[in-house]
């Protein structure tokens, strides 16, 4: 196992930092409308979607671009949430932050998730549009515009993946390789639209064997 593939999953900045993220892109709603009448929606912090952006992140990437950009001592998730809170702060600091901080429980560490989620977004907007200076971002971020509009499109992506997909079904095996996992339970997701599960093959009749007895005629030269 490389130094950094645990280091996002353990750290509790970074796990916050995610937590907020993944929060911001899908709303906590808990029931909308549907041709199945109301149907429950389930929150993407309390099905732990963040733990499963950390999860890629920091097991997408192979050994020799890790070294490239410089993450032999840390993780790209780790580095990720450095990013958004440096952008976060940015954003507090140059009073683009529309909404007030609750300064009692506020925390320099990790000022992405005291915002609201429609300055979260701002964040967001912010670094994908490069509105900063890039020599202030942490490594692997600085100077790089390149890879920050990558990773803004990531994070939305792997966000929705972790979440329509059977990640927390995994229960205790999510974090192993995927090879390794096994569900042990229906996700809600299933459960709504009555699928029945993985099927791993059945016996059954595939037809009729026909058999047709060669035919070979003599011919006197």
């Amino acid at each position: 196992m490389r130094t950094g593939d645990n280091i996002g999953i353990l750290d509790l900045q970074t796990r916050t930092t995610f937590r907020a993220l993944v929060q911001m892109i899908i709303q906590p709603i808990e029931y909308i409308a549907s041709t199945r009448g109301a149907v429950q929606v389930e929150d993407a912090v309390l099905v732990k979607v963040y733990e499963y952006v950390i999860w890629t992140l920091d097991h997408s990437l192979a050994y020799t671009t890790e070294e490239q950009l410089n993450l032999n001592n840390s993780s790209m998730s780790t580095a990720t949430a450095r990013l958004l809170n440096t952008a976060a702060a940015y954003l507090i600091q140059s009073g683009q932050a529309k909404c007030p901080l609750d300064m009692r429980v506020f925390t320099k560490r990790t000022p992405f998730t005291y915002l609201s989620r429609s300055d979260r977004l701002r964040v967001i907007t912010l670094l994908d549009c490069l509105d900063i200076n890039l020599a202030s971002l942490p490594t692997p971020y600085t100077n790089n515009p390149g890879l920050i509009r990558n990773m803004m499109d990531v994070l939305n992506q792997l966000t929705l993946f972790g979440y329509y997909s059977e990640w927390t079904a995994y229960g205790t095996t999510r974090f192993l390789p995927p090879d390794n996992r096994r569900l042990e339970y229906f996700p809600i997701g299933w459960c709504q639209s009555n699928y029945p599960g993985v099927a791993f093959g059945y016996r059954d009749l595939r037809g009729f064997l026909l058999k047709y007895p060669h035919k070979r005629s003599d011919h006197n030269g």
